[in-house]
């Protein structure tokens, strides 16, 4: 059994839609609680998010209330989907699945406050959450992961810059347009 979380709720069959990976696909994941972790809009540059070598999920927040602020209040349902046609290993994320064809969905199970249920898996052990820590060795894993994605992503060279993105990491991004600037060259 697989898992498929959305924020959209009733639907009987999963269409394939492109995501950052630039193909269309399904995506699922066998570990629910992980899944749960995509029921709300969030991005990479709210959270680290990885499975552990014991197959949990561990959350990094990368900005101060990150966890609460995005999942706090928030619907979800759960979709169960079968394995048959879903392929590993496919986007780099080895505990993501992905099909390229329509899914039909088996059960739905409706989540009504996100925050809390993932609260609740926590403190069950299923879930480790990192919240944000104001010290140099929490922000230094923050920041490594924030300077790939900007880069990554192209993002220091987009015209126009989120502004949720100037909000978190302004400075950073400020400083980083400075170095690629060859200036320093």
């Amino acid at each position: 059994m697989l898992y498929h979380v959305s924020n959209t709720h009733n639907l009987r069959i999963l269409k394939p839609g492109v995501s950052t990976h630039g193909k269309a696909y399904v995506y699922a994941i066998d570990n629910m609680v992980t899944g749960l972790l995509f029921g709300a809009k969030k991005d990479d540059f709210d959270f680290i998010l990885y499975v552990n070598e014991d197959g949990k999920p561990e959350v990094y927040e990368c900005w101060k209330n990150a966890f609460e602020e995005i999942y706090k209040g928030v619907s979800c349902s759960v979709y169960e989907v079968d394995e048959a046609g879903f392929l590993r290993g496919i986007t780099g994320w080895n505990a993501e699945y992905v099909n390229e064809n329509e899914v039909e969905v088996l059960t739905e199970t409706v989540i009504d406050d996100l925050h809390i249920r993932l609260c609740e898996e926590e403190k069950k052990g299923n879930l480790i959450v990192h919240r944000f820590e104001d010290t140099e060795q929490f922000k230094a894993i923050i920041s490594n992961h924030i300077v790939d994605r900007l880069i990554r992503f192209g993002i220091l060279d987009r015209p126009n810059i989120d502004e949720k993105l100037i909000k978190h990491y302004g400075r950073m991004i400020e400083v980083l347009k400075e170095l690629i600037s060859g200036t320093y060259l």
